[in-house]
């Protein structure tokens, strides 16, 4: 079984309290640890922490709450009782957050290995192991080992003592290198200054690639500067989705009693709601599952966007118009589906984008015509994306140049 020890020993620079309990996103830099090591593959999560705080006992019981194993030790020695070959141990020390990239790696079957960088000035914070090498405060390795601890003082550092202890052993060692510390492999948070510095790189970091014009250019850059203002309100994800749902039943409504220009505006703004709701959990400390709040919006838009081409068509042109909005929904579903395009992804139509074609069309004529658009516009996407990507799929790879 392996097992989370995450140190809350150290304060942070300015005298608050752990490192581990300092703001960070819609959360702490604790929530984040935890996630980390949930996805380490982690069954059991032991907190080292020797002044008891109140945050951490409420972090306790809501994990236990949630059916997670948790609890916590005061000293070295308290660690002694998880000492077995079943177990395996993977350290957090204080301030630290491993990239994606080292969580992937500590993901599969346990294997010991003591994370490294290359002594260099850059890395003074880090602890020395070597004339060559320091720590970066991440170790896995056999709970066996915990038994050559028995006599370590309990005022030694426990990440000094690991450190010594995996050292002796000879743990292998995972040497990062400099490219992939500049990259973000290994983030040291160590007081407030520095976790305000780590959300704005992440911040700068959040994936556009595969955004289309209306987000990327609009939508994307006034949600990352709403976000930290998101960020201090906890309940600000439930309050985004209920929103987001309220709009789209209200836009039901307003469509039933034949406003399809209010209705369509009541549903983009609770798009663009739950758009900034997927942007604001993605940072959240929880595993990412499937949100079942965008497919429930994708169902209202469906019969939203039927009543108001019902509502618009004659007893001539209902059944054209129906063949067209349903081939529209078909057009959607296979680009949703298909593989990603980076080359694409610019134009690629989303639900915001047809909603803005739709309502310039309801502004300026009967709704019909914003639903041929966007079929076209659609249909016309889905085209080059399959030409895209039989075109790939013959190009020779590079091994086989």
């Amino acid at each position: 079984m392996k097992l989370a020890l995450i140190s809350l020993a150290k304060d942070d620079l300015d005298g608050h309290g752990p490192i581990a309990l300092l703001p960070l996103f819609a959360g702490t830099l604790l929530d984040l640890q935890v996630s980390a090591a949930q996805r380490f593959g982690c069954e059991k999560f032991v907190f080292l922490c020797p002044v008891t705080h109140g945050a951490l006992l409420q972090k306790i019981d809501a994990m236990k709450q949630q059916g997670l194993d948790a609890e916590y030790v005061r000293s070295p020695s308290d660690l002694v009782q998880y000492a077995s070959d079943q177990n395996h141990i993977i350290y957090i020390a204080d301030g630290i957050l491993p990239s994606e990239e080292i969580i992937d790696q500590l993901s599969g079957p346990p294997q010991e290995l003591l994370f490294t960088v290359l002594h260099a000035e850059e890395y003074q914070e880090f602890e020395r192991i070597d004339l060559n090498q320091r720590w970066l405060g991440i170790v896995s390795f056999n709970a066996a080992r915990l038994i050559a601890m028995i006599d370590i003082p309990d005022e030694w550092e426990i990440g000094s003592a690991l450190l010594r202890t995996a050292v002796q052993a000879d743990c292998p060692r995972a040497i990062i290198s400099d490219r992939r510390m500049g990259s973000g492999a290994i983030a040291h948070i160590q007081s407030e200054i520095s976790a305000a510095q780590f959300t704005r790189r992440k911040l700068k970091e959040m994936p556009a690639e595969r955004d289309n014009f209306l987000n990327r250019f609009l939508l994307r850059p006034l949600i990352k500067r709403s976000l930290p203002k998101l960020w201090a309100r906890k309940a600000a994800p439930q309050y985004l989705q209920i929103f987001s749902l309220a709009a789209g039943f209200a836009s039901i409504v307003t469509a039933v009693f034949g406003f399809a220009v209010a209705s369509l505006c009541i549903f983009f703004l609770g798009s663009v709601a739950q758009f900034t709701r997927s942007s604001l959990v993605q940072f959240g400390s929880a595993i990412k599952i499937q949100d079942w709040t965008a497919w429930v919006l994708d169902l209202i838009v469906a019969t939203v966007v039927a009543i108001l081409v019902v509502q618009a068509s004659d007893a001539a042109t209902l059944a054209p118009n129906l063949v067209i909005f349903i081939l529209l929904v078909a057009h959607l579903v296979l680009l949703r589906f298909a593989p990603e395009n980076v080359r694409l992804a610019l134009t690629k139509p989303d639900i915001r984008l047809l909603l803005l074609i739709l309502l310039l069309a309801s502004i300026f004529g009967p709704i019909t015509y914003g639903i041929y658009a966007a079929a076209l516009y659609s249909g016309l996407t889905l085209i080059i994306d399959r030409f895209l990507s039989r075109d790939s799929s013959k190009s020779p790879k590079p091994d086989d140049a």
